[in-house]
């Protein structure tokens, strides 16, 4: 089973040639978000910028003192801004929302120069950069999840500037997020992967925007300023020392989470920045990080000199969607945000800008790709194109040209919600997902894509047929035009315990549904997961609701259970890593047989905060335990609530999927990220079935008390109360043993409850 613009009239005079641009700097304001899809309707134009205010010129006098270190350069100065998360949602070029961030930087760059309606990017931040950097897709780069480690040895667009005789004294540097050294250990990736100079976070997040590791060419120290402002500083300070051509990539977590209060002379939002505001009002931050990141672009923007400015392209991109804690639901579904390959995923705003692009206040309905930024920046800087890319330049766009260099624009992912790809041409769309199913949308009609056409294959084969033929010559694979299939027919799980034993993910392969009630709200929910094989590995495709009644503890959930679009993958063939990955925040835990994830820990510590939520910091200590009842949690007869999304998701012992009997065996009800089973309670010991005994028990000594120690006795208030002790009961420290031969988690009724750490490897689709 699967579980599932009209552009108005706009004359612009177009009259200049390359020739007279070639000379000049592109400042690319890329702001790396939610792709975007062309056509021939302008949905996005914004009646806001129509008519701008007059452009704020530099101050020469100001920058007076810098005008000496730079000579200005025959040849174009690139700029590219890079935003994190903000889709087209969450930004005032596009009008597909009400609620958009004030941005007047931007909306002069967009004012001055072009605003491109159909820009694609991939649904992650990794991938996208990956795009960027090398000029092609992730099949053909290496680069094709999040996280990924690109192979220093790829031709970058840094490597690729140096490989011209006129080009070669490019001097290029890398501000803010790289995100491409896979789980960031290697400080000198940037630097070894062709960047001349570096400096921000090599991870792909930071758990404070006031408190991070600041990498400058592979020395790494903590810098307690706020990353928009210290990463504007820092590519000031190196762009004011450059004598010749330079190309500079900032990069801004902004406003990718955590989401917090930035500082008031930044933005001017009325917010109080508690941590219980920013849970409830996650979406009124996200806003005010992105206003705050436009005033630090301005200030970038006024500290080129005024002659440096003028040969300066500037691009602002996104590099996926918004996510769906924050994406406006009147723009685009939950589901269809960051992680996914709907248009709120990969659909992202994209600007060009620069004092002598020929296109002023124009809004482009071309199609573009972020791969096609490489060849751009390589035929503005006039070198010959690698032969080994998939962009195309759109170089010719700035310069007033009126013809598309895209017929079919295409993207793909392997991650944490999705693994598949996509193309399109001017009208329609194809996605293709790694389980075989495939979906068709008329995207002048259905931007929300709600009205899948695959099923019309009489009246739409043709055009498919061309689609898959131009994603077929990108994958290097043949062809597969769509077959006609009836889908099976799904097994209804209501209410079903599971009562297989089998340890491997394959044996579960089958479409299913269920009925589940919200009790409080009396509202009734179809569930649905499909778990399917691929190669080694099984995929699960769930709306995350359960197959047994919800909400019916004495208080109802804070949040509204809703049906998600969530998509995990689990290997069949599980093995014992060299070290233990810890629970986190950042990492569900396990997906149960009827489509329902475990996330045991709770963002809540004692001292941090109001005590119920903000505390994100991994290594915390008296983090809440919300199994234990005093501590409040709203959770259900089945030990679970809801997220701020709605995800349903279970805390503690699903009592619904366990047989209370002794006989024998429990059968697995689920599996955890690294692959290996999760069994119910009980396990054959010596011929007999006795229930499995946790290992850990209460401390016996006081807690410290005093300077964020709670003090008292440890009660189970915090999971900190526990502590491991080996052979004191049957499992292991992460709550699992070997019976059999097969090892495997347990479920018990005292902490950990499931499970407690991870003997395997997690998958990456576990990430949140």
């Amino acid at each position: 089973m699967l579980w599932f613009l009209k552009i108005q009239g706009l004359t612009v005079f177009r009259a200049r040639t390359l020739k007279q641009i070639a000379g000049t700097s592109i400042l690319f304001l890329a702001a790396l978000a939610g792709s975007g899809c062309g056509n021939s309707s302008n949905e996005f134009s914004n009646p806001n910028t129509a008519e701008p205010e007059g452009s704020e010129t530099p101050d020469e006098d100001n920058n007076s003192s810098n005008a000496g270190n730079i000579a200005t350069s025959g040849q174009p100065n690139f700029l590219l801004i890079i935003t994190d998360d903000q889709g087209l949602d969450a930004s005032a070029q596009y009008s597909v929302s009400g609620d958009l961030p004030n941005t007047p930087v931007i909306d002069q760059l967009a004012a001055d120069g072009i605003t491109f309606d159909n820009m694609w990017a991939t649904p992650s931040c990794t991938t996208t950069r990956g795009s960027l950097i090398s000029g092609s897709h992730g099949i053909n780069s290496g680069v094709d999840t999040t996280p990924s480690l690109m192979d220093t040895n790829t031709l970058t667009l840094q490597k690729q500037l140096k490989t011209g005789t006129a080009t070669q004294q490019y001097a290029s540097a890398v501000f803010g997020k790289w995100h491409l050294a896979g789980n960031g250990s290697d400080l000198l990736h940037p630097n070894n992967s062709g960047v001349d100079y570096y400096a921000g976070n090599i991870a792909g997040t930071i758990s404070n925007y006031y408190n991070w590791p600041a990498s400058v060419n592979g020395v790494q120290q903590t810098s307690t300023v706020y990353h928009t402002t210290e990463i504007t500083d820092m590519a000031i300070d190196w762009i004011n020392q450059q004598q010749g051509a330079w190309f500079s990539w900032v990069a801004y977590v902004a406003p990718h989470s955590p989401f917090h209060l930035p500082p008031s002379n930044l933005q001017n939002r009325i917010l109080s920045g508690t941590d219980e505001d920013i849970a409830n009002n996650p979406r009124d931050y996200f806003l005010a990080s992105i206003e705050a990141m436009d005033s630090e672009i301005g200030r970038l923007l006024d500290n080129i000199p005024a002659d440096e400015r003028d040969n300066t392209i500037v691009m602002v991109l996104g590099d996926n969607g918004s996510p769906r804690a924050v994406i406006d639901t009147n723009a685009f579904p939950r589901s269809h945000g960051k992680n996914s390959l709907y248009e709120g995923g990969i659909r992202v705003p994209f600007v060009v800008s620069g004092a002598n692009i020929i296109s002023r206040n124009v809004r482009e309905p071309a199609l573009v790709n972020t791969v096609d930024i490489f060849p751009t920046l390589s035929e503005a800087a006039g070198i010959a194109l690698p032969d080994s890319i998939d962009g195309v330049s759109f170089f010719p766009l700035l310069s007033g040209s009126d013809e598309s260099q895209r017929e079919y624009n295409y993207s793909e992912f392997i991650g944490d919600s999705v693994t598949g790809w996509v193309v399109r041409d001017a009208e329609f769309k194809l996605i293709q997902l790694a389980d075989g199913s495939r979906e068709l949308y008329d995207l002048r009609t259905d931007l929300r894509e709600e009205n899948n056409l695959i099923d019309q294959v009489a009246q739409y084969q043709q055009r498919i047929a061309q689609l898959d033929a131009f994603a077929a010559a990108i994958r290097n694979t043949e062809s597969t035009t769509p077959a006609t299939e009836t889908p099976a027919e799904a097994t209804d799980i209501s209410n079903i315990i599971p009562d297989n034993s089998s340890a491997n993910c394959k044996n579960y392969a089958d479409n299913y549904t269920s009925s589940a009630l919200d009790v409080n709200n009396n509202t009734r929910f179809t569930g649905s997961l499909q778990i399917t094989i691929d190669a080694d590995k099984c995929r699960f495709t769930t709306n995350a609701i359960p197959n047994h009644d919800f909400n019916d503890g004495v208080r109802s959930f804070p949040n509204t259970v809703e049906a998600q679009d969530d998509t995990y993958t689990i290997t069949a063939n599980p093995g014992f890593a060299t070290t233990i990955t810890p629970l986190s925040l950042t990492l569900d835990n396990a997906l149960l047989l009827n489509g329902v994830k475990v996330d045991i820990l709770a963002a809540a510590c004692f001292g941090v905060g109001d005590g119920r939520v903000g505390c994100n910091d991994p290594d915390q200590l008296w983090r809440y335990d919300p199994m234990f009842a005093a501590n409040g949690f709203r959770v259900d007869t089945q030990n679970a609530h809801t997220q701020p999304d709605g995800t349903y998701h279970y805390h503690g012992i699903p009592r619904a999927l366990l047989d209370d009997s002794s006989q024998g065996q429990s059968p697995v009800v689920g599996f955890a990220a690294d692959g290996f089973p999760i069994y119910g309670s009980y396990f054959n010991d010596n011929g007999g079935s006795r229930e499995a005994r946790s290992s850990y028990r209460l401390k016996t000594e006081t807690r410290p008390s005093g300077d964020g120690n709670p003090g008292g006795t440890p009660d189970g208030t915090y999971r900190d109360d526990y502590e491991y002790v080996d052979g004191f009961g049957d499992l292991d420290q992460c709550n699992g043993m070997i019976v059999n031969g097969t090892y495997g988690y347990y479920m018990t009724e005292e902490f950990p409850y499931i499970l407690s750490c991870f003997r395997g490897t997690p998958d990456t689709s576990f990430f949140k």
